[in-house]
């Protein structure tokens, strides 16, 4: 790619990078600077609430309902064998109408019960996550569930669905659910390769999602995220880098590389990296970008 004749004159006569420190910056004097075309504008405030695409899948809640029996029956067990054995412990240092083995094998039969208890709750956790540890919060759930009053759907998105604060259902005929996130998949989906989150639908409309239904969602982010809108012609890319130039005086010029950042329809918004109000290249940046690179004169 050739350069142009301003960008020639430029890497030829004036540009110099500050020595000592990594993309410290490019010294222009105003009349080179106007030769080039350099301009400069204030980066805008701006705001961003992002919106993805994604789709909700409705779970079978059989698997979740079996494990929460298989749960309850392991509690029970826990407090008959429990008291058992507590019972036979009892009696063979009271007068040895039990013998001592058969004591110590009612124990043993505590110690296993009590062992699978604790094995069915880790997996409510490692399988469904903590929101569904709790064993009220849980039952409350299965009882809307059964009843038609609630669903649990599984959300997941091309581009990842971490950090969305907000899901909403899209159903035929224009109707939209808002879903409560719970938490994170504990599963990768099979297809993306990717997390998914976690959440319930509630209300009358619940009854109507069948188990393995899919409907797309609009997965939003986090509400209020705030940062600058930088011009696309302020805007360069080199080394998977994305940056701005910022001007810090009257014939210097700082790199700085955005981060967080989301095209937008008027430019790219950047979440860190700037700050509202300082004053940008949006004309001769990629000049600047020249005069940063170009080989240093030797003595």
């Amino acid at each position: 790619m050739k350069l142009g004749a301003k960008t020639s004159v430029l890497v030829a006569l004036m540009a110099t990078a500050l020595a000592g420190q990594a993309f410290a910056g490019v010294e222009l004097d105003a009349a080179t600077q106007k030769r080039l075309g350099v301009a400069v504008a204030p980066l805008a405030a701006a705001r961003y609430a992002g919106t993805i695409n994604g789709f909700a899948r409705v779970l079978d809640p059989v698997p979740l309902a079996t494990l929460d029996s298989d749960l309850l029956a392991a509690q029970a067990a826990v407090r008959a064998s429990a008291a058992e054995a507590m019972r036979t412990k009892a009696l063979a240092a009271a007068d040895a109408t039990i013998s001592v083995k058969t004591a110590q094998a009612a124990q043993a039969q505590a110690n296993a019960d009590a062992a699978k208890l604790t094995l069915l709750r880790r997996r409510v956790g490692l399988e469904w996550g903590s929101a569904f540890m709790a064993d009220g919060a849980r039952a409350r759930l299965l009882a809307d569930l059964a009843a038609g009053r609630a669903a649990l759907v599984r959300i997941d998105a091309p581009a990842g669905a971490a950090g969305a604060r907000s899901v909403q259902l899209e159903l035929s005929g224009g109707e939209h659910l808002a879903v409560i996130l719970l938490g994170s998949a504990r599963t990768a989906d099979t297809r993306l390769q990717s997390g998914g989150l976690i959440g319930v639908v509630r209300g009358p409309a619940a009854s109507r999602l069948a188990a393995g239904l899919t409907a797309p969602a609009v997965l939003s982010g986090p509400v209020g995220t705030t940062g600058v809108l930088a011009p696309r012609s302020a805007v360069m890319r080199a080394q998977g880098k994305v940056f701005v130039y910022v001007r810090q005086d009257s014939t210097h010029f700082e790199r700085r590389v955005l981060s967080g950042v989301v095209p937008q329809a008027e430019g790219l918004f950047a979440a860190g990296g700037a700050k509202a109000g300082e004053p940008v290249a949006v004309s001769g940046a990629a000049a600047i970008f020249a005069a940063e690179n170009a080989p240093k004169a030797k003595d």
